[in-house]
């Protein structure tokens, strides 16, 4: 089993400890305000916390329909989130499991940036499309965009 780790950081102008509770804390109530046709988030296993299993299911008819992931770590005083890909459609022939933690640390002006680190761990000797990963996750972060511009729009919340 081979290891693939893909690094990533965006800024943003949303004080850090608002932008976690926000993004992580929260996602689950500010998804279905910012992602159009409301992804579900249902807790299979466990209490919210470290070691539960959660199902999002994704309604925008894109190439991800569902996710299936075990929360590792929900750290709010290092601004820490990992979690780890079980089941669900980013899992395939290639890849076993996906291991993604989340930092948020302060940025320039009160901001904040997160860090995103993805560990894709990888069945036997397959190979992973590189590009094609780094577009995957780029589209990633288009999310965290929404978030911040959803949090801009939305001084009051999250306070």
């Amino acid at each position: 089993m081979g290891v693939f780790t893909y690094e990533n950081e965006v800024a943003s102008v949303i004080p850090l400890t608002k932008f976690f509770k926000a993004f992580i804390i929260d996602a689950d109530n500010l998804y279905p305000k910012i992602v159009p046709n409301q992804p579900q988030t249902e807790i299979v296993e466990g209490d919210g916390g470290p070691g539960t299993i959660k199902k999002i299911t994704f309604n925008h008819g894109g190439q991800v329909k569902i996710i299936m992931h075990r929360l590792d770590i929900v750290d709010e005083a290092s601004l820490t989130y990992k979690y780890t890909v079980l089941e669900g459609d980013l899992i395939s022939d290639t890849i076993d499991q996906i291991v993604k933690e989340i930092k948020v640390t302060a940025g320039p002006d009160g901001g904040s940036i997160l860090k995103n680190t993805s560990i894709y761990h990888i069945k036997g000797d397959n190979q992973l499309d590189k590009e094609k990963l780094k577009t995957d996750e780029e589209k990633g972060l288009t999310l965290f965009k929404i978030a911040a511009g959803y949090l801009l729009t939305n001084p009051d919340e999250y306070n």
